[in-house]
């Protein structure tokens, strides 16, 4: 194992200088193979009760880690943990206390509200796992956040910079950070950077001194381009290459409107996962693209493309830069692009090239799988282009059909014969082995699968393998899951092909997406709840044994003893026994000591492998189980009494052995090979569904095949019959092997499998009829007989039919979800609904649901979720709630809207956009116009101390409450009204002041009205509620303050800047526009009856409205959206300068009329002139105004 270790780091010189040997300063390896051999975790220890969770550490609200932990040792000090998270902040912990060491946010992230999507909630910081340098002490990383350090800006003021910080104390380094933004694709210069609009979402590779990290789109949406880019470690050099993974000639011309969706997509996210590297090249995964150069024209992957969506890429490496030296695109990857089933929703694994190869010429393997359900099996050397192999299909060495999408790529294990791991959504995790046709070519079959199924949406993690020192035998597989939390395995499957499940504490629903971060002895974990979960042996056990026990190689029949030596490390008041797992393992607990022993006290035992009173076939009720050659394990655990506190009880120490037969012995696997479904006249009818299956020789003497034969439909012998089989025969197709099922290349009757070797047999399923089909195969040998289960069904293709349930429960087909009117401080549910009418199982393959404040999806990660599988006659669902925020009455209505994008594996389906809308509007009261709207809008809440802001009381008692105030304060000719203490109502003609002003969000106005406990009257401290009549008063900045947020009920901007009158209606529309795929969340406030429309300009800086006398929309400039607009204007006044207005003379010294005001503002007394008339206005003290004399502003 030390030759494999060896190779695998030889080209990565970085790794090598500093490097301790359980550290992991990469997400996984380099190749993305998932094994992990040197992080001294034993199967019998992880499974015993010695090993938990030691400690967690729990962060900011809302902070979530996509980014994986690493584990480093810097030159002479302890082992620490690295975290960086999505809020921008990097930590340090101690890895064995968890104590902190070092914290720092280095920026303030992205705000996720700015773009409209919903797969990251809240905010985007560092997403891809970064990279540490040990050479230099330095970890790596991309942080998304905004143009100089601000808290918020919009999509186009979006960045990215890159980071490179002391590991010791989170500093830059000098010449740090870069900024990403503006550099331009060395493969097509009109394509550049615009960090607002991409994700840098997989973990970063880093080789010769560059740091290399990839990125996709948000949802898809913006103009955007996946990107490779590079970066130099060196300060001052900044970024060395960036490759587009759409250029020139064949992708779309480059557009300079970031919104708009027309960069070409193929964006590399690959749930996470780093470029796959091996010193030379870089291997990625694409998903949608909008290019598609090669049409439907075969090409070599040699050959030059420059749209490169929904393929595997080889990037060369030289000199930092980067260029397409080979590709694979999938035959059916147009299709694959309109079902929205990504290629690259996974990455790509290359294998242990010492094991995973051929006889053939294939010396390395890589593998990626996607949302399409399918494992692609390529030769590293030579991708295979597109559309090269039999009939215009994939040249690759194999295709897998997986029953679901797979998100996050796969896993292996490089002993034992070679295993590979990955878990489909919904489904167990699949074992495939590796093994050589009668060509010598590699191919990989079905072997196991575990009991458990994975959580039923997206974000389980890759698989990974670890061993202990690389020894065979002690393999695990760890699987991270959103629901069920850390899972791990036995990493070979045993005789019935389950892969067996190793008991260890629950974490709790884990990060999607993630797999572990490992240590010495320790692993670490993030989940859903802020939480850094540290797991791990205890360090203080009782007793140190020799351990893994290996017996070595046993043959079936006989028996080895050997001797297991044991120092006590505390005292120990006494041994009381041992249990071993698996009963062909032997010892007594009468060769333990007895009574106590000291620390340093020595003893040993003898433990032995019987393998005589076992059979070598399986025997029906045996005691024992099955035996059959291969590496053996289970685990002896030694129980204590201690003689100090806080030390373990227990100690397990791991058994293992080979066992060996000295005559022939049949495997087959798997025992079961289930096809899936194939649907009938589909393209991928054409060439049906492969499979393969193993016939091995794990004896020690030649393995001859006697016959073959199959069963039909029937598959059992229920009636008391014989089964009756049919020998295999050979046909055009191959040989059939069942209804339904073919081989094209069976050993012939008669062939030899030498001792050890294994032949991996092709199968393919195909029907063109609609049905189940079923059959058992036999292999008869001189080394046993056994037989193989093949299951395949036929079907049509599936039927997405889309509907949105109405407001009197029936369904509407037609897409659109128009709530109509929802009153404030309500909440209106209606449901939107996926049915499948057709013949197979409908797969979603893209969802993103709205999440804005008032418009949501009840579920957004569970309710039609990408990944979601519809059975055939079924159909699913998903609530969407209108959630009216409470209002106090009469405040303007307003209108909100978005999309939840859907899109099915249903090919004739296609992306959906469907509209969701609402008018949210509030209780109106008291005197009416004539369209129902209440004639005294809401103002907002005061304190009424020092002075009183109303002047006239009227105490209507229990009768209080707005409408009736509004009603008496109207009859007495007032133009404010406002209550407070429950009954009291107050009245007046002088506006509020602003001063005294508190916004909604402080909540001082809260008590109830005496006649209606719904609405506020007043608040606790002498705070009243304020409303005004809309035909005498428009609101002005000496009542509302100017700068107030839009989002506020009273603020000025949802307040009509024009006389009001009864003929028409006031509306002010605000439009944030968050993609070009119809996302788009609109709130439109309709104010109060007027004669013209007002057009409020979103921008980043208070500023004034015009008032028009025409009607326009909403002009959106930037996500921020600001209200501060005031109801005045300095539109037609010229700015004539200062003047001295000294004592012995007025500037404007024939001044008709002055105006005093402690609020006075320019725009204010202007509008004051322009009412009376005059040509001329000054300010000082006061406003004054004349009519032939200098002034400081002329009309």
């Amino acid at each position: 194992m030390l030759f494999l270790l060896l190779v695998c780091l030889g080209y990565i010189p970085w790794l090598v200088h500093s490097l301790a040997s359980t550290d992991e300063v990469t997400d996984a390896d380099l190749p993305q193979s998932g094994y992990l051999p040197n992080h001294n975790m034993q199967p019998s220890i992880v499974g015993s009760s010695s090993f938990g969770i030691l400690w967690t550490k729990t962060f900011n609200p809302k902070e979530l880690w996509y980014a994986k932990p690493l584990v480093y040792t810097p030159p002479g000090q302890k082992q620490l943990v690295f975290t960086a998270s999505n809020q921008n902040w990097i930590r340090t912990f101690d890895a064995v206390t968890g104590a902190p060491l070092q914290a720092r946010q280095v920026q303030a992230p992205f705000l996720v509200s700015d773009i409209g999507c919903t797969d990251m909630p809240n905010t985007i910081g560092i997403a891809g796992t970064p990279v540490i340098d040990p050479s230099t002490n330095t970890a790596y990383f991309f942080a998304k956040g905004y143009q100089n350090g601000a808290a918020s800006g919009g999509v186009a003021k979006g960045i990215y910079n890159f980071y490179a910080v002391n590991i010791l104390d989170l500093t830059d380094r000098p010449g740090f950070p870069v900024l990403i933004d503006g550099h331009n694709a060395d493969n097509d210069p009109t394509r550049y950077f615009v960090g607002g609009t991409v994700l840098q979402r997989p973990s970063l590779t880093m080789i010769d001194g560059n740091v290399y990290g990839t990125f996709g789109g948000h949802c898809d949406l913006f103009n955007y381009t996946g990107m490779v880019t590079g970066v130099s470690t060196t300060s001052g050099v900044g970024v060395t290459s960036m490759f587009a993974m759409e250029a020139a000639p064949g992708g779309p011309p480059a557009v300079t409107d970031i919104m708009v969706q027309k960069g070409g997509k193929a964006g590399i996210w690959m749930s996470g996962m780093a470029p796959s590297t091996d010193g030379s090249r870089i291997f990625v995964v694409t998903g949608n693209g909008q290019g598609h150069e090669n049409k439907d024209t075969p090409a070599s992957g040699r050959a030059p493309l420059s749209t490169l969506d929904e393929v595997v890429a080889n990037l060369a490496v030289k000199n930092g830069k980067l260029s397409l030296q080979d590709y694979f695109e999938p035959y059916e990857y147009i299709g694959m692009d309109a079902g929205d089933r990504d290629l690259g929703s996974g990455g790509v694994a290359l294998l242990d090239p010492t094991v995973f190869k051929g006889t053939n010429g294939v010396a390395r393997m890589a593998i990626t799988i996607g949302k399409n359900g399918k494992a692609y099996v390529m030769n590293a050397d030579n991708l295979g282009g597109f559309k090269l192999g039999p009939g215009a299909t994939d040249n690759i060495l194999q295709t897998i059909i997986s029953p679901n999408a797979v998100f996050g790529g796969a896993g292996s294990y490089p002993l034992e014969g070679g295993y590979v791991y990955f878990t489909p959504v919904g489904s167990p995790t699949l074992v495939y082995k590796l093994g050589l046709d009668q060509n010598g070519s590699p191919l990989l079959s079905k072997v196991g699968q575990s009991a458990d199924a994975s959580a039923g949406r997206v974000g389980v993690g890759v698989p990974t393998v670890t061993t202990y020192k690389g020894q065979a035998g002690t393999g695990i597989v760890w699987v991270t899951d959103v629901e069920a939390g850390l899972k791990a395995y036995k990493a070979v499957p045993d005789s019935s092909g389950n892969l067996v499940r190793i008991t260890i504490p629950p974490t709790g629903g884990l990060n999607k997406f993630q797999r572990p971060a490992f240590g010495d002895g320790r692993l670490y974990v993030t989940d859903s709840n802020a939480r850094l979960i540290c797991m791990g042996s205890p360090v203080s056990i009782p007793l140190n044994c020799t351990g893994p026990v290996d017996f070595g190689d046993v043959t079936i029949g006989q028996t080895k003893t050997v001797q297991v030596q044991c120092t006590a490390l505390i005292p120990i008041t006494n041994i009381n026994g041992l249990k071993i797992q698996d009963a062909t393992f032997q010892a007594s607990n009468s060769s333990l000591p007895q009574g106590s022993l000291k620390a340093g006290d020595q003893f040993s035992f003898p433990v032995t492998w019987n393998l005589t009173q076992a059979s070598i076939h399986d025997a029906t009720g045996a005691s024992y189980g099955a035996v059959s050659p291969g590496v053996k394990t289970s685990s002896l655990v030694i129980s204590t009494t201690n003689g100090v506190a806080q030390y373990s009880n227990s100690l397990p120490i791991t058994l293992q052995g080979n066992e060996v037969s000295n005559a022939a012995f049949l495997s087959l696997s798997p025992q079961e090979v289930d096809f899936g479904g194939i649907v009938v006249g589909s393209p991928g009818a054409a060439t049906g569904l492969d499979s393969s299956f193993i016939i091995a020789n794990i004896g020690s003497s030649p393995l001859k095949i006697l016959g073959y034969a199959y069963t039909g439909t029937e598959t059992d012998d229920d009636d008391g019959g014989a089964m009756e089989y049919t020998n295999a025969t050979a046909s055009k197709d191959g040989y059939i092997i069942g209804n339904g099922f073919t081989s094209s290349d069976l050993p012939a009757v008669g062939s030899i499998i030498a001792a050890g070797k294994s032949l991996t047999v092709p199968m393919n399923f195909n029907a063109d009829q609609v049905g189940n089909y079923q059959s058992i195969f036999n292999v008869w040998t001189n080394g046993g007989n056994k037989y193989i289960l093949l299951t395949g069904s036929a079907t049509t293709a599936p039927i997405a039919e889309l509907a949105v349930e109405t407001g009197e429960g029936g369904w509407d087909k037609n897409g659109v979800m128009d709530f109509g009117t929802v009153l404030a401080g309500t909440t209106a549910t209606r449901r939107l609904r996926i049915c499948n009418v057709g013949g197979s199982a409908l797969l979603i393959t893209k969802s993103k649901p709205p999440i804005d404040p008032e418009l949501r999806a009840e579920n957004p990660t569970s309710d039609l979720h990408e990944g979601q599988s519809i059975p055939q006659g079924e159909c699913a669902y998903a609530p969407i709630d209108i959630a009216a925020n409470p209002q106090p009455p009469n405040n303007p209505s307003h209108d909100v809207s978005n999309v939840w994008i859907l899109n099915t594996d249903d090919l004739t389906f296609g992306v959906h956009d469907v509209e969701i809308k609402a008018t949210i509007t509030s209780r109106q009261l008291g005197p009416m116009y004539a369209n129902g709207t209440g004639k005294y809008a809401y103002l907002g809440c005061y304190s009424d101390l020092n002075p009183r802001q109303l002047q006239k009381a009227y105490n209507l008692g229990t009768s209080n409450e707005n409408g009736a105030c509004q009603t008496q304060c109207q009859s007495l000719g007032y133009t404010f009204a406002g209550t407070e203490y429950h009954t009291q109502c107050w009245c007046g003609n002088l506006a509020p002041n602003v001063t005294k002003y508190t916004p909604e969000s402080a909540k001082k106005c809260t008590f109830g009205c005496a006649n209606d406990t719904t609405q506020a009257c007043g608040g606790d401290g002498t705070y009243i509620s304020i409303y005004y009549d809309s035909s005498k008063y428009k609101p002005d900045c000496k009542a509302l303050p100017c700068s107030a947020s839009s989002s506020s009920s009273t603020s000025i901007s949802q307040i009509s800047t024009s006389q009001v009158s009864t003929s028409s209606q006031i509306s002010t529309s605000i439009s944030t526009t968050s993609s070009l795929s119809s996302r788009t969340s609109t709130s439109t406030s309709s104010a109060l009856p007027s004669t013209t429309s007002t057009s409020v300009s979103s921008t980043a800086s208070p500023t004034s409205t015009p008032i028009s006398s025409q009607s326009s929309s909403a002009s959106q400039t930037s996500t921020t959206t600001s209200s501060a607009v005031g109801p005045q204007s300095t539109a037609g006044w010229k700015d004539l300068g200062c003047y001295k207005n000294g004592p012995s003379g007025k500037t404007v010294d024939t001044y008709t009329y002055r105006y005093y005001d402690d609020f006075m503002t320019v725009e204010t007394c202007l509008a004051y002139c322009r009412s009376k008339g005059t040509a001329y206005a000054g300010i000082e003290y006061r406003c004054v105004l004349g009519l032939g004399s200098p002034s400081l502003v002329a009309h």
